[in-house]
């Protein structure tokens, strides 16, 4: 698909479901030089922004951010790519799932969301590049797991894969204290502790004191705004409460059956470092590590051009 084959589609898509006052509504932030639109699954708007030409490469955000989280990184791969940042479901200017009953925030149940945006951009039968930062690099390597076939290259980016957040958790629970604090709640309770204190509650997350950087001031001011808006918070929330059993049904599609696409598995040097390679020895036979020199958990914004080198290597494989 060309460039303006590309955007063409998502304009159409954008003004088929999409009014100008809902444009108007959503948050600020985006992608330089992209084009904005929608699909839909599961009765759900999911918005993603595409730009370039060439194989397909889709990129996922984590939390607590939105896809302008890749903005030092996306721009520089359009030239032979056409890249696709979506939203994942809730957040950024996706449609939140009406309700939190367990299957609606799982990785498998968003990797369908990013199979509708593939499908909607005319690469439903071509294999694409899938690369997920934090939560959506459980997502990336559940897109990896059911659409095996349909998928070239795979990279993690500073996320546990599988059930090993799960251990990850119970060993160190003050290193990821939001979970706790998720789920240690009774029902809505965490979000009624944050309605109204975002900035606080985000910004813990974002600067957490250690080595390493953070994203930018405004970025940061952008997720605030995103998370700010109503279901964000507890759509964010719902990704951590139904990971224990999401997580489990991600590593059955791996179990005995491991990915055979080139994979990397790049770390933060003072965060995650070599252990997402080294993790996902375990599920695929092809896996390279990168770290990223002095940097922390934000790795897209602390050293976007690492980021684009090794995303650029993984996909010359």
């Amino acid at each position: 698909m060309t460039a303006a084959a590309a955007a063409l589609t998502a304009a159409t898509i954008f003004t088929a479901t999409g009014s100008a006052a809902e444009a108007a509504a959503t948050p600020p932030g985006g992608l330089p030089g992209f084009k904005d639109g929608y699909a839909v699954n599961d009765g759900l708007r999911i918005h993603y922004a595409v730009a370039g030409h060439g194989p397909a490469l889709v990129l996922l955000h984590g939390w607590p951010e939105t896809l302008q989280a890749w903005d030092q990184v996306a721009p520089a791969l359009t030239k032979d790519h056409t890249v696709i940042a979506v939203d994942l479901r809730g957040l950024g200017r996706s449609q939140a799932s009406d309700s939190d009953a367990y299957g609606s925030y799982t990785p498998l149940t968003l990797a369908d969301d990013v199979h509708a945006v593939v499908d909607q951009l005319g690469f439903g039968n071509a294999k694409v590049a899938v690369a997920g930062h934090d939560i959506g690099g459980g997502v990336a390597l559940a897109y990896a797991a059911r659409y095996r076939d349909q998928v070239s290259h795979l990279a993690i980016l500073e996320a546990p894969p599988t059930i090993w957040y799960l251990k990850l958790v119970a060993e160190k629970p003050d290193f990821l204290w939001w979970d706790s604090f998720v789920n240690g709640q009774q029902p809505g309770v965490a979000e009624q502790l944050v309605a109204g204190k975002e900035k606080i509650f985000y910004g813990s997350v974002y600067n957490n004191g250690g080595p390493g950087g953070a994203p930018s001031a405004k970025n940061q001011k952008e997720y605030i705004a995103a998370y700010s808006r109503p279901g964000s918070t507890r759509s964010g929330f719902d990704f951590f409460r139904q990971q224990d059993t999401g997580m489990k049904e991600l590593q059955a599609l791996l179990d005995n059956n491991k990915l055979t696409m080139p994979v990397l598995g790049l770390g933060g040097q003072h965060s995650m470092g070599e252990s997402i390679g080294t993790e996902m020895q375990d599920e695929a036979t092809s896996v390279t590590t990168a770290v990223a020199p002095n940097a922390n958990h934000w790795v897209l914004e602390e050293d976007p051009q690492f980021v684009i080198d090794q995303l650029r290597q993984l996909m010359a494989r």
